[in-house]
């Protein structure tokens, strides 16, 4: 088979490709923010953001081999989407505590927190890559919850994922 051109790798950073993605992105929702108001432009950003996010978490469980049956089966899997992040030069971020309920993982760089506060647009970064967090998260088993206080997106040092495992 012979590659296609859309197999030709672009010389750009992934900082140049996320910038040109999101300015068009924050482009089209401030024209919606103007056209309909921007609390409901939000809604509707942020409700799509989120049922995307738990798509994707969706379709991350479903394609394990074994399925989610305790707090180290999530453990391992944060781990491996730690691993991801970093490697795809998306985040840093470490897994900095583990106890048998609880995982905490920080992010202290973020390209959409860079991208999103550079273009002065933080609370569309938010709404798109921060909110759903918590809607996502009981998604990757019924029993994982989150908490966190902190995300780079809105100027803080760390975002500060506690995942944790409810009896």
């Amino acid at each position: 088979m012979t590659p296609s051109i859309f197999d030709t790798k672009l010389d750009i950073t992934v900082e140049q490709h996320h910038r040109t993605v999101a300015a068009k992105m924050i482009s089209l929702i401030r024209t919606l923010e103007k056209e309909i108001g921007a609390e409901r432009a939000h809604e509707i950003i942020s409700n799509w953001a989120e049922q995307n996010s738990i798509n994707d978490v969706k379709g991350v469980i479903d394609k394990l081999k074994k399925p989610i049956e305790s707090f180290e089966d999530v453990k391992i899997l944060l781990r491996q989407w730690v691993q991801e992040l970093n490697d795809n030069k998306i985040e840093v971020v470490e897994i900095t505590e583990e106890t048998s309920s609880k995982s905490v993982c920080t992010v202290t760089e973020c390209i959409y927190a860079k991208v999103y506060n550079d273009l002065e647009a933080s609370d569309l970064g938010y709404l798109l890559y921060c909110k759903h967090d918590f809607a996502s998260a009981p998604h990757i088993h019924t029993k994982v919850g989150l908490n966190r206080t902190k995300t780079v997106m809105e100027g803080h040092d760390c975002c500060n994922f506690e995942y944790y495992w409810s009896e």
